[in-house]
């Protein structure tokens, strides 16, 4: 997945991957969540490409290794303008969109505007409003794992002190098979590709904080749930039944909002149903885009 970049109307230099750059003229666009970069995307797109033209792109300042400048905006109808131009980039007039957890949140945005460049949404793991609940709200990637629960403290031990984080990435970057260990504590599901998941979490641990804590924030105070009842789209809607951050019940919920829709619980998947039931996935997908195409 060679890089590209763009330029948005603000300045901003967006990172994007095309696969797919000819003959398929169906294009699938793939905005991502706060879990990991378009690595997160790789086993789905090892599974569509060949059949679609599909674009990846990265929030500004989440790859790693990057960080958001101080002023620059992280705001949910700023990533869909920058979706947009995306779009531009690829030179694809109407395209289908999927989502993942916070990518679910900026594309249902992104048809405030751009709904006329819509011709489906597939929502994966992931709702139009804030998607964090009750102790989600201050460490919700904590709750998601199951750390509040598991070690009481644990992250109000880690926060007091950066050393202590940092001591913490170093010990995962020691770990040679990081993806064992977090299908060992029952946290991702055993079907995860272990040497994709593995990029995902070295890249996922170079983030930084301070950038990713600013798109946790936007993640929690956006709400576009008020455009799901007049939107004139199809959409799937995909749960994971062991996701502990965007609950099955939230998903759902969602989907029930919307006149013409589809809800699906897959088994056994937590967050990271991409990485977990890709092939399920793309199955899914495939069948959805066909008998849309067909109406």
């Amino acid at each position: 997945m060679r890089p590209r970049t763009c330029t948005s109307s603000d300045g901003t230099e967006i990172t994007y991957r095309l696969i797919g750059d000819g003959g398929a003229r169906t294009t699938l666009v793939f905005a991502g969540g706060l879990g990991g970069t378009h690595l997160v995307w790789t086993s789905l797109a090892r599974a569509l490409r060949g059949r679609y033209r599909i674009a990846i792109w990265d929030y500004p300042g989440l790859a790693a290794g990057r960080r958001l400048a101080a002023g620059s905006p992280c705001d949910i109808p700023t990533l869909a303008g920058y979706q947009a131009e995306v779009l531009d980039a690829v030179e694809a007039e109407r395209v289908y969109l999927l989502g993942w957890s916070l990518g679910t949140q900026v594309a249902v945005e992104f048809t405030r505007e751009h709904v006329d460049r819509c011709l489906a949404l597939i929502a994966v793991c992931g709702t139009a409003s804030p998607p964090f609940v009750d102790d989600q709200q201050e460490e919700p990637i904590a709750a998601a794992l199951g750390i509040r629960s598991a070690v009481p403290g644990a992250v109000e031990w880690l926060s007091q002190r950066a050393d202590r984080i940092d001591a913490l990435r170093t010990m995962l970057r020691r770990l040679d098979h990081p993806t064992r260990w977090a299908k060992r504590l029952g946290l991702i599901d055993p079907q995860a590709d272990e040497l994709v998941f593995d990029a995902v979490i070295r890249d996922f641990i170079d983030l930084d904080p301070s950038t990713y804590r600013r798109y946790m924030e936007a993640a929690a105070t956006h709400d576009a749930s008020d455009l799901l009842p007049g939107l004139d789209l199809p959409v799937m809607a995909v749960a994971g039944e062991r996701d502990r951050l965007v609950l099955a019940s939230m998903v759902e919920e969602m989907a029930s909002d919307v006149a013409e829709s589809e809800f699906l619980e897959v088994r056994g998947a937590t967050h990271f149903l991409p990485l977990e039931y890709a092939d399920r996935l793309a199955l899914e997908v495939d069948d959805f885009i066909r008998r849309r195409a067909r109406r």
